[in-house]
């Protein structure tokens, strides 16, 4: 996997910045070069984005955050389990929330610049978080603790081709040179 310098901003290690990407390390053991990984990302001055990963598998906003415990989703709410009284209770999942919004931030960024814009959303929580949906709902967003199988996840399926990957590439890292494009003109 290739991975992406982060912002200037970032390199210089300002206040707020995460050191060490162990996600990203992980990921980059598992999977080849024909994926890219950016770090703290913020395409088109939107809000900075945890991690982007680019690949024959598709595009992946990924947010890291959540909190350990069991979450249900039913009839159009969240709720959380409580062990002390073993019963569901209210649940406001903003981190579920924040990387769905990011994911479709992301897809209408990629939209306006023409790309292949469909894009997963996805909370990298801790160990021990566990989220339950419906029969037959459709997840807005994929929850992961695990990195192993978020690797095996993001390459389940071919979604993108060589030069769509490419130009997303360029697009979020626009200092990155792009030897496998069509050239516009004939010789030129």
């Amino acid at each position: 996997m290739i991975q992406h310098s982060a912002s200037r901003s970032r390199r210089l290690g300002l206040p707020g910045v995460a050191h060490g990407d162990r996600l990203g390390a992980t990921l980059g053991r598992r999977l080849d070069d024909e994926y890219h990984w950016f770090r703290s990302v913020a395409p088109g001055g939107m809000q900075a984005i945890d991690a982007v990963a680019v690949g024959p598998g598709g595009t992946w906003a990924i947010t890291n955050g959540g909190e350990r415990g069991r979450f249900a989703h039913r009839n159009g709410h969240w709720y959380r389990w409580n062990r002390s009284t073993e019963s569901w209770v209210p649940w406001d999942a903003s981190a579920i929330t924040a990387a769905r919004l990011t994911g479709h931030r992301l897809s209408l960024y990629l939209e306006r610049a023409g790309l292949p814009s469909p894009v997963s959303a996805l909370l990298f929580g801790p160990s021990g978080m566990e989220v339950e949906l419906e029969r037959g709902e459709q997840p807005s967003v994929i929850v992961e603790t695990d990195a192993e199988r978020l690797a095996m996840l993001l390459c389940a399926e071919e979604r993108l081709t060589e030069s769509q990957v490419d130009r997303i590439v360029a697009l979020l890292d626009p200092r990155q040179p792009l030897p496998r494009l069509a050239q516009a003109t004939p010789g030129g």
